[in-house]
């Protein structure tokens, strides 16, 4: 709070020149007695202030001060306004007028870049290598040459003048003057590789208000979306929809309607929430995010049962469908055995009834002969055994706490433990 008002004693100075000190004791709401030792500490850090008592006194600048000659190098000036563009850009205040007064007392040009510099970029180091890169380019006016990778993935190399960086969609881009193209194009920092600061300076140039990166070919269109999102998925929705799509249940579950550019991210999207999303309407995207994952769950498959007793093989094939391939059993497709939960993919993984046929209900390990081999077993015994076996064999089923969380949901469902 003092710094701040300290700050804007300074400026009221420099605006005036000369201002009582029970002008300014009114002004900040403090005590004379406050702005008198204000006064001292500027006077202990540089700043060239006396009183002067009689009329037209006051307290007073020297006539030939200014501020960014006596505290603040021209980097630390560029720093304090871009700051301040930033927070405006991210909502952090609606007022603009600090930035205004600060612009014009650092006799600097107006701010008509942007960037957003949080502290963990998310990167490696040659990505942050490279942000800075752009980011001096933009501050100091310079040419930059880079390899870029259009969306197309085709390879070229620029050079461009570059005027913003831009913060949109979790994705930093630059917007620069293209000197191959001999116009303005959105780069997308990611895609830039190889980047070399050239010598010069940028001539001027005034950068379009709103530009758009170019659809790709075959220009995608938009879908409407009605999703439903567990409560703990609540923090991504918040932090990706606006609050006007959001409509939350009385079951803390969220109700998002939105339009969504129907794309490869698109599904990626929606696949990332897992078990925390249903994709209400429409029809077609369930039945997209089901199919996709049939393929996800055939990738990951472990090549054990779940009771850890016989393994089943996966076969996979030449990046065909899972529907192409009837070696693939998927879980809707499967039948289990109703006492271990051992997949019955093959009639010799069946038990036997008492006339010696297959039984469709039980695998031969849990049951022969019309009878249980382990009578006396409880459903804690099973789940104990496959608990065992996946701590002994590197957790194929997942951590222990998240596969037993499986396993009590899943084996009240059997036919041997179901409640009647």
């Amino acid at each position: 709070m003092k710094n701040s008002r300290l700050f804007e004693i300074l400026y009221l100075l420099m605006e005036k020149r000369a201002v009582t000190a029970g002008e300014l004791a009114q002004r900040l709401e403090v005590s004379e007695r406050t702005i008198y030792r204000d006064v001292d500490a500027l006077s202990a850090a540089g700043i060239p202030v006396f009183t002067q008592k009689g009329q037209g006194g006051g307290i007073r600048l020297m006539d030939q001060f200014v501020l960014d000659k006596a505290l603040l190098s021209r980097a630390q000036q560029d720093e304090i306004l871009f700051a301040l563009q930033a927070i405006l850009a991210t909502g952090g205040t609606e007022e603009g007028e600090t930035l205004a007064r600060l612009t014009s007392l650092f006799r600097r040009e107006g701010s008509d870049w942007l960037e957003v510099d949080f502290t963990d970029w998310g990167s490696g180091a040659a990505e942050r290598e490279n942000f800075a890169r752009v980011k001096a380019a933009v501050l100091d006016r310079r040419p930059l040459s880079f390899t870029y990778y259009n969306s197309a993935g085709e390879k070229s190399r620029r050079t461009a003048e570059p005027a913003r960086l831009t913060f949109k969609g979790g994705c930093w881009y630059l917007l620069a003057f293209c000197r191959k193209q001999q116009n303005w194009r959105i780069f997308r920092l990611v895609r830039m590789e190889d980047l070399v600061l050239e010598e010069g300076t940028c001539p001027p140039r005034r950068p379009p208000e709103r530009l758009e990166a170019p659809p790709p070919p075959g220009a995608y269109r938009g879908t409407d979306l009605r999703l439903r999102f567990a409560p703990s998925a609540a923090w991504r929705v918040r932090d990706y929809f606006h609050p006007k799509q959001i409509a939350p249940e009385p079951d803390g579950h969220l109700l998002v309607n939105c339009t969504l550019i129907e794309d490869q991210w698109l599904l990626s999207f929606l696949l990332s929430f897992g078990s925390q999303l249903e994709v209400l309407a429409p029809a077609g995207w369930r039945a997209i995010l089901a199919d996709e994952m049939k393929k996800t769950l055939a990738v990951y498959e472990t090549g054990q049962t779940l009771s850890g007793l016989q393994a089943y093989p996966y076969h996979s094939g030449g990046g065909e469908s899972p529907a192409q391939h009837k070696e693939v059993i998927f879980m809707e497709d499967r039948k289990f055995c109703q006492c271990c939960a051992m997949p019955l993919d093959k009639p010799e993984d069946k038990g036997t009834e008492a006339d010696g046929t297959p039984s469709g209900d039980y695998c031969r390990y849990c049951y022969q002969n019309g009878e249980f081999t382990a009578p006396d077993a409880t459903m804690d015994d099973i789940i104990a055994f496959n608990l065992k076996f996946n701590a002994e064999n590197g957790q194929p089923f997942g951590p222990q706490e998240e596969a037993e969380k499986m396993m009590r949901s899943w084996f009240p469902t059997l036919k041997r433990w179901k409640k009647t």
